[in-house]
């Protein structure tokens, strides 16, 4: 009775430790924790929070806080490389800031131009009804009217796993994103944000 006893106290205590939530931690090496989290990976909230200090970053940089409503920059999204063991949808960072972008009134998205090809095809889908019978020739696109961006949003994610000594593992997000002044080619905005998580190795992509 005692043998069994035993192992079922030991079983228990696998499955707690198997278990043990995920936190967030400040990365160093006291591993302070800073909070639970939902899962090892990146879930929505991550990335809302995240896209608020990037949007708030560009928004005080003083290359643009001047900038005066009614001569509003154009942003075309670049590459963003997701470095990591998960699937990520990007779209999920980039549209949070763009859309907060254009609702300061300094900045509006095209989505003509696009890495990758355009964000949406019907501003080139419509010009091919040029010179089609079926179609208003005075309601199609003119020539030169789409508007070329003055800048690119661009960057990446990548993940870190560490293996502290406690068996445990800290998981480390990086966001670097960085607005490109399509003209000069010079970096006018650049931003880090990290993500740092901590629970049991099981649960991490590697």
């Amino acid at each position: 009775m005692k043998i069994k006893s035993f192992a079922s106290i030991a079983l228990a205590g696998l499955l707690l430790a198997g278990c043990a939530p995920s936190v967030y931690t400040d990365g160093q090496a006291g591993q302070v924790k800073k909070g639970d989290a939902l899962t090892m990976g990146l879930d929505r909230e991550d990335f809302e929070n995240t896209a608020e200090k990037m949007i708030q970053s560009l928004l005080s940089d003083p290359a643009f806080v001047n900038i005066k409503p009614g001569t509003r920059k154009v942003i075309a999204i670049g590459n963003v490389v997701n470095d990591t063991a998960l699937r990520l949808d990007t779209e999920k960072l980039t549209a949070k800031i763009t859309s907060a972008l254009r609702k300061s009134g300094k900045f509006v998205l095209t989505s003509a131009v696009a890495a990758g090809g355009a964000l949406d095809s019907m501003s080139e889908d419509v010009r091919e009804l040029r010179d089609n019978d079926e179609f208003n020739q005075k309601t199609i696109a003119k020539k030169g009217t789409l508007v070329s961006p003055d800048f690119s949003l661009a960057g990446k994610i990548r993940q870190d796993n560490v293996k502290l000594k406690n068996g445990k593992t800290q998981v480390e997000y990086f966001f670097l994103l960085r607005l490109t002044d399509l003209t000069s080619g010079l970096v006018y905005w650049e931003e880090e944000e990290t993500i740092d998580k901590t629970g049991s190795s099981k649960s991490v992509s590697w």
